[in-house]
């Protein structure tokens, strides 16, 4: 097991690495010159790269009005499709989840299965599907960013 600065260490290593390995990438969906912390453009949707406990990317919903966090989640569902052939697969939907710390969202997510991201040899195979799965999802937010941000107003 890494110690608490361990994981803080190898943490920062590896998004330093990634965002060298993303250098030569420009969003298309706007979401900005940092792919670890992409702007959706709107309030209470998130993209997440996770690391823990598996390897993941996410789309977070965690608008505080329930009845919008619903209807934003119904639009993804809705565009469930797109989002697969962008990503070139099919998407986990839960509607109703929470974080560790109680706060409810909704999510939609993917994972890579097989790797560690505390391993660094295992890496190199997680900076590439960041890479497939991050452009992916640009794309498909350059498509219907502007369909979810009407809702979310």
């Amino acid at each position: 097991m890494f110690s608490r600065a361990e994981k803080k260490q190898l943490n920062t290593l590896f998004f330093q690495r990634f965002t060298r390995h993303m250098s030569s990438h420009k969003s298309v969906g706007g979401g900005g010159n940092r792919w670890e912390a992409y702007r959706t453009g709107v309030k209470g949707v998130y993209f997440r790269m996770l690391t823990l406990p598996n390897v993941g990317l996410a789309i977070d919903i965690q608008h505080r009005d329930e009845e919008i966090r619903r209807l934003i989640f119904d639009q993804f569902v809705e565009l469930g499709r797109l989002l697969a052939a962008e990503w070139g697969e099919e998407a986990t939907f839960k509607e109703n989840t929470s974080y560790d710390s109680g706060e409810a969202i909704s999510r939609i997510s993917i994972h890579l299965e097989n790797v560690s991201f505390f391993d660094q040899n295992h890496w190199p195979e997680i900076m590439n599907w960041y890479e497939e799965k991050l452009l992916g999802l640009d794309r498909f937010w350059e498509t219907v960013g502007d369909i979810v941000k009407e809702l979310a107003r």
